[in-house]
């Protein structure tokens, strides 16, 4: 039986790619699986990127209070001219809803504004 045993040391390719892989990236989005919306929301993600199922391929997403954001490009699209979407998936309730756009800069930019808008404080009273 042949057994072999791993370099104590790493040669200088892996260790520049070691050193190039840098820190890991924050989460895009945290979610709590202890609660059932939050839980089937990320079951609903994970079929909907699947290889098998695949109905999108998931670009970007952020959480905004009790919705995931999620730009997104349709693996089948209705419109070939507006093939990205700005998908909003409830973590309350079982719902989704988008809204399609040309690019995924345009989907990506109405996320941001969202986002940015629900950081600004509420000046209307």
């Amino acid at each position: 039986m042949v057994c072999h045993a791993r370099s104590a040391s790493l040669s200088a390719r892996r260790r520049r790619l070691h050193n190039l892989r840098g820190a890991p990236l924050p989460p895009l989005a945290v979610l709590d699986l202890n609660k059932p919306a939050e839980r089937e929301a990320h079951e609903f993600l994970r079929r909907a990127t699947s290889k098998r199922d695949r109905l999108w391929r998931l670009l970007d997403m952020r959480r905004q209070a009790s919705t995931l954001l999620c730009v997104v490009r349709w693996v089948y699209p209705e419109d070939d001219a507006k093939p990205f979407s700005l998908a909003e998936v409830s973590l309350t309730e079982t719902a989704v809803c988008w809204r399609y756009y040309a690019t995924a800069g345009a989907a990506r930019a109405e996320m941001e504004q969202r986002c940015a808008d629900a950081l600004q404080p509420d000046t209307s009273a």
